[in-house]
């Protein structure tokens, strides 16, 4: 049967040619690799995580007003303030350097180029509109794309899903917005983000002091809309009245 098929003969083949030089398939030395070729890559296994703290992005966004060094210089300060806060109460316990972004160049609100007639910040505070899917979420995002593809040990996730009366009402991502209502007032902005990446409708502010609580307890599997009556209803809830810097 093989003699009737007119087949060339090994070793004509540019294939052959490279099976004939590397019959081991792991010659190649790192020197002949292609420096743009990533060589530290994770595998899947070592990627997964089962932790709530994986589906947590903190993201600064507000750095001060452009060209204007005096607001940039107060914008720095009051973020610093905040972090010092959020730190000495423990956030490190919870989260890694993993889960802050807080590159001006990516994540300042001049980075983003938006679809006509959006808006995604009104002076420098962040709108989190219901529906919407920020661009900061997704410049994060693309630094953890697994975030939102549930890569897992174990698929409890998707037996959530299953048995959730409202799959695209089920908080799978927070996002900890330090907007410029954040790092001048200390209202920390909590975004409840859904598997498609949407923004749901029930966000909350929250003081600098107990901004690390808040997100302890979505950890610990409270989501945000347990913090109302009707998690469908468009509103941005304070947690609390007074001074955002108060402890």
């Amino acid at each position: 049967m093989l003699e009737e098929l007119d087949m060339v003969s090994f070793g004509h083949l540019p294939f052959d040619l490279y099976v004939m030089e590397y019959p081991d398939g792991d010659d190649l030395s790192p020197e002949e690799i292609p420096p743009y070729v990533p060589q530290d890559l994770m595998s899947d296994e070592h990627r997964a995580t089962d932790g709530q703290s994986a589906t947590v992005l903190w993201i600064r966004t507000w750095y001060g007003r452009k060209n204007d060094p005096t607001s940039q210089s107060a914008a720095n300060a009051g973020y610093n303030r905040l972090r010092s806060i959020v730190h000495d109460n423990d956030i490190d316990a919870g989260l890694d350097e993993n889960n802050f972004f807080e590159n001006e160049d990516e994540f300042g609100s001049d980075s983003f180029t938006l679809p006509k007639g959006e808006t995604e910040f009104i002076d420098g505070v962040a709108c989190g509109t219901p529906g919407s899917v920020p661009s900061y979420m997704i410049t994060a995002l693309m630094r953890k794309p697994d975030t939102l593809d549930g890569l897992s040990r174990r698929d409890w996730a998707e037996e959530l899903y299953k048995n959730h009366p409202d799959p695209d009402m089920m908080q799978c991502l927070m996002v900890v917005v330090a907007d410029r209502k954040a790092c001048e007032e200390g209202w920390v902005l909590f975004l409840a983000v859904n598997h498609k990446g949407d923004v749901l409708p029930f966000r909350i502010r929250e003081n600098a002091d107990r901004a690390t609580l808040l997100i302890f307890s979505y950890m610990e599997g409270q989501s945000l809309d347990e913090n109302t009556r009707d998690p469908k209803k468009d509103m941005e809830y304070y947690m609390r009245e007074g001074d955002g810097w108060a402890c």
